[in-house]
């Protein structure tokens, strides 16, 4: 291999997992108390040495609005959903915080915002309406309501589909509905509707198995809760009622390739058969309202109702490392650098390594990754899917120089098969990486 011109172009979301980042930072977003239009949004840098904000705005003479329900960020650009102030107010991050835009969604109470690149368009689920909001996202215009014959809540969305929670019905009670809709066509098309315990809201995706939170109430409004998981391939749904529940909400997130999920004081990984196993559990914060993943960090609001409340940052086997006094309800985590969004960033393979192409590429069931190492190292070789989180751990240790071909059998970290894509094989060493696109067909 001809190192002087050996170049390699990392993805968006490769790029947010493994570059070094200077000027990173946490953007906390705290959704205030109903009707008193005490939201706000915070920032953390990522030496997690300093807190600033309120950001931009001033609850006292300059309200960010009532209710900030959640947050999108998107290249350069973070959007802030407002479910009682009717608007998405735009940030552009690029020029350290400038509110640049509000999109007016009058009246429709919007809940979660996801955008289809291919398209450039963002849909945003709406309560008041029962229906999913398209946004051009060049113009912010609204150019489309997609009636869904219940309350649309959390939506997700992956190459040319999209999955969409849906809690209640149309007249607000109870209901079990994931939706799976392909994107690929002239107008968005549902292609699944699967059945998950009562009041589905987060959702997270490893492979091609879509996991799914739910809360649902009894009569006497005491919280129940349950995960659900989809096979996307088979359409099986396995579904586990945990029973009695104390927490506020049921926040998911994939962490090392596992799922986790709110339970108690603590982000507790799920089995294989969704039992909850308690003796992994991540930290323990009372009144957790919110957890994150980013970054390499676990970012997690508590609340009291009452500001000022607390954000705790954990390392991913669960050590606090830092903590910090923000607004009421902190609700949603972000972490944004300048380097992430870089869509052509470039650079020389380092010396000293070399990775090779895999054979076969494409593959089924199995391919071979070989690579060299010049002198001895600590080296790492993982494999991320497009979105940048992390499928199957290698290869972690010391080696000596020599040349190694590692096989990946298309399994995530928890044994199961991934769905088709396209991966990538990251190899570090000597503080430098290096990376190929592997490409799996079923």
């Amino acid at each position: 291999m001809n190192r002087s011109k050996a170049l390699i172009f990392l993805s968006h979301l490769l790029i947010l997992t493994l570059s070094p980042l200077d000027a990173g930072k946490y953007y906390v977003l705290c959704e205030g108390n109903f009707g008193q239009a005490n939201a706000s949004l915070w920032s953390i840098d990522e030496s997690l040495q300093t807190l600033e904000g309120p950001l931009i705005w001033n609850a006292s003479s300059n309200a960010l609005g009532d209710v900030a329900q959640s947050l999108t960020l998107f290249d350069h650009t973070l959007y802030i959903v407002m479910n009682g102030s009717h608007k998405i107010r735009v940030v552009d991050l690029q020029s350290r915080e400038n509110h640049i835009a509000d999109i007016d969604l009058h009246d429709a109470s919007p809940r979660f915002m996801a955008v289809h690149r291919e398209s450039g368009l963002g849909y945003v689920s709406s309560w008041n309406l029962g229906a999913l909001l398209v946004v051009e996202m060049d113009s912010y215009a609204i150019v489309d309501t997609i009636i869904m014959g219940g309350l649309p809540e959390q939506i997700l969305i992956r190459d040319d589909e999209m999955f969409v929670s849906v809690p209640m019905r149309s007249d607000w009670t109870a209901w079990n509905k994931v939706l799976r809709m392909d994107l690929s066509g002239n107008e968005p098309t549902v292609t699944h509707a699967y059945d998950v315990i009562d009041g589905p809201g987060a959702v997270v995706l490893i492979g091609d198995q879509l996991f799914v939170t739910s809360l649902y109430y009894n009569d006497a409004w005491e919280t129940f809760s349950g995960t659900s998981r989809i096979n996307l391939t088979d359409h099986t749904v396995v579904s586990l009622d945990h029973g009695l529940y104390t927490n506020f909400t049921a926040d998911l997130n994939v962490i090392d390739g596992t799922p986790y999920r709110t339970y108690g004081s603590s982000l507790v990984p799920l089995n294989a058969d969704l039992t909850l196993n308690h003796a992994g559990a991540l930290g323990s914060v009372s009144g957790i309202y919110t957890h994150a993943a980013e970054n390499n960090h676990i970012v997690v609001g508590s609340s009291d109702f009452v500001a000022p409340d607390l954000v705790t940052v954990l390392s991913l086997g669960g050590q606090e490392l830092a903590s910090f006094n923000v607004g009421a309800l902190p609700s949603q985590v972000v972490y944004y650098s300048p380097d992430i969004v870089d869509t052509e960033p470039l650079s020389t393979v380092p010396a000293g390594f070399s990775l090779g192409s895999n054979y076969p590429n494409p593959f089924n069931p199995s391919t071979s990754i070989p690579f060299r190492l010049d002198q001895s190292a600590d080296v790492s070789l993982n494999i991320f899917d497009i979105r940048g989180s992390l499928v199957a751990r290698m290869i972690s240790g010391h080696l000596n120089a020599g040349e190694y071909v590692s096989v990946w059998d298309g399994s995530n970290s928890q044994g199961f098969e991934v769905s088709s894509g396209i991966y990538h094989a990251v190899l570090s060493a000597h503080s430098q990486t290096t990376a190929i696109k592997i490409t799996l067909l079923k």
